[in-house]
């Protein structure tokens, strides 16, 4: 018989309307939810009383927009990433949205420590049509130049066709290009080793995700990546430029959409509404369409269908599983687990379909508990261990030192103390600070195929289960608090995440993060509670670029 260990599945947000939000919490009446159950806005102001009164932008009626420090709709997971869509509007990192339809040549995003690095835009006008769209995007990284056409079939060149792109995926230099096949489309995917994302979506639309590695050192439409509303059209050189010219409406096309066009753009997308996967707000999209129409007819509309059936269908820009404390797991689909054993190479996530990379995790018996010993890397026949004892770093059975780039592996500190490990073409990053904080990103070219600890990344988190049945002997978990630790523990674990938190990393289902931190206090007193602290304040950088400060009591 299969034994399931200690799992409490999150439940997706309980409406269409609502990107990333959070789920109820468990046990809460379906009739009194926690949390927001609706992002549409009406004359600026959110429908819901539990959404923040979100600022008024273009098409703030109809939707209340996710912003980090303006947050209407909670999000368990903020993925920080910048979108050129095919109506003309752009979102900042921070999320700011305009509309911008001026012709000529913008730096999206570039490096700005080392310069290696940028992601430019070419804009036309299309004969007939008002406006300007997106005709070409082109990257160019360490003297490598990467052109994609839009709208064709075949969109890439490299190096002006001086090297033809022979494989899927397709490296070359620091670059990684995968071609992503989705029924009914594909989605060019860019990735390279300053682990910045760039996914080329089939019609007119672009986005670009940069790992939080990459904080304050970008500049360009996107955004600085500071995160900081105020910085948004204030400092970039590139946002200044084009501000003057940003939501301008042209005549007889509203942003809101005419009532004709909004009936069209209705019919067009309404059979994609309901097998779309992800919480894209479908108001929001055929506003979008309706004002394309109107500027430039069917083709430009059908590319803004194109924009919300990728967006509905692809996966967000990459998957994330934890694991932190002793042994806490939150899955790719936001499945959380508790885990004790002192297993031997536990698969956490795994390549089950083409089997090229694994991440196992081996761990210890420390007294009535288990802790991480030993974390291990494979890309085909390449091993990667990193021991935690003395802060190893084996690259096939060989110490190394850091910096380490040998082909398509790359191994470096993030932050001080993350050890980061790259594995491109793969698109696979591991961090593991060398205690208890491991975390696995992968993207969405595995979407569906993997497996482990960490689960099926398939945006269903009622699969994520873990097989323990012949694994190892599990270690019984120790005791809860005592009456004499619970009221210290919650004193603490309350302070931790206070409301504070919320405007910062988006904390999601704080009940069971309190409970977490209770369990690490009670288990091994204050020392507990302050690497609980400091492994969070990591997690929070990682997942979403805020720098946290932690306890007085710690410091």
């Amino acid at each position: 018989m299969k034994l399931i260990i200690l799992s409490i599945i999150l439940a997706y947000c309980v409406t269409v309307n609502c990107q990333d939000a959070c789920p109820v919490e468990a046990g809460a009446p379906s009739s009194t939810p926690t949390v927001p159950t609706s992002c549409e806005a009406k004359e600026g102001e959110c429908i819901d009383t539990r959404c923040a009164t979100c600022k008024r932008d273009i098409l703030s009626d109809g939707l209340c927009e996710n912003k980090p420090g303006k947050t209407c709709c909670r999000m368990c997971q903020y993925v920080i990433e910048c979108r050129v869509e095919a109506a003309g509007y752009f979102r900042t990192f921070y999320g700011k949205r305009f509309n911008f339809q001026e012709p000529g040549k913008y730096v999206l995003a570039r490096g700005t420590k080392g310069g290696d690095w940028s992601v430019t835009l070419t804009m036309e006008n299309l004969d007939g049509q008002k406006g300007a769209v997106l005709t070409k995007t082109t990257l160019e990284v360490a003297g490598d130049v990467i052109d994609i056409t839009q709208a064709i079939a075949d969109p890439i060149t490299v190096n002006g066709g001086a090297d033809p792109v022979i494989a899927n995926p397709f490296t070359i230099g620091e670059v990684t290009i995968a071609v992503v096949e989705i029924p009914g489309f594909n989605i060019t995917v860019i990735e390279f080793f300053k682990l910045i994302v760039i996914d080329i979506l089939g019609g007119r639309s672009v986005r670009i995700a940069p790992d939080t590695a990459n904080k304050g050192l970008i500049s360009g439409i996107c955004g600085n990546l500071e995160m900081n509303d105020a910085d948004d059209f204030t400092t970039d050189a590139d946002q200044l430029a084009i501000q003057p010219n940003i939501n301008k409406e042209f005549d007889g096309c509203p942003f809101y959409g005419n009532p004709s066009d909004i009936e069209y753009c209705k019919g067009l997308m309404e059979p994609y509404r309901a097998v779309c996967r992800n919480n894209i707000n479908f108001y929001y999209y055929t506003l979008s369409c309706a004002f394309a129409y109107c500027m430039g007819g069917e083709e430009r509309a059908k590319h803004v269908l194109f924009d919300y059936v990728e967006t509905c269908a692809a996966p967000e820009t990459r998957g994330t599983c934890v694991l932190s404390g002793h042994t806490f797991y939150d899955t790719f689909d936001k499945a959380r687990y508790q885990f004790q054993g002192p297993c031997k190479e536990i698969l956490m996530a795994a390549d089950c379909y083409w089997n090229t990379w694994d991440v196992k995790v081996s761990h210890r018996d420390v007294e009535s508990y288990t802790e991480v010993e030993k974390v291990t890397i494979r890309k085909q026949s390449t091993v990667v261990d990193l021991i935690v004892d003395g802060k190893q770093v084996k690259v096939g059975g060989e110490d190394v030192s850091i910096p380490y780039s040998s082909e398509n592996t790359s191994i470096y500190w993030q932050d001080g103390d993350i050890l980061t490990t790259a594995i491109l073409p793969e698109a696979l990053v591991v961090k593991f600070n060398f205690k208890q904080l491991l975390v696995v990103h992968i993207r969405d070219p595995f979407d569906g195929k993997t497996c482990g600890i960490c689960g099926n990344y398939n945006q269903d988190s009622t699969d994520d289960f873990f097989d323990a049945e012949g694994a190892c002997a599990l270690t019984p978990n120790p005791p809860g608090c005592t009456e004499e630790q619970k009221p210290e523990a919650e004193r603490l674990c309350n302070s931790l995440f206070d409301t504070s938190i919320d405007e910062k990393c988006n904390v999601c289902y704080k009940p069971d993060r309190i409970a977490r931190c209770m369990y690490e206090y009670c288990l091994r007193g204050q020392q507990g509670f302050c690497d609980h602290a400091w492994e969070f304040k990591k997690e929070c950088y990682i997942k979403h670029g805020d720098t946290l400060e932690v306890p007085p009591e710690c410091q």
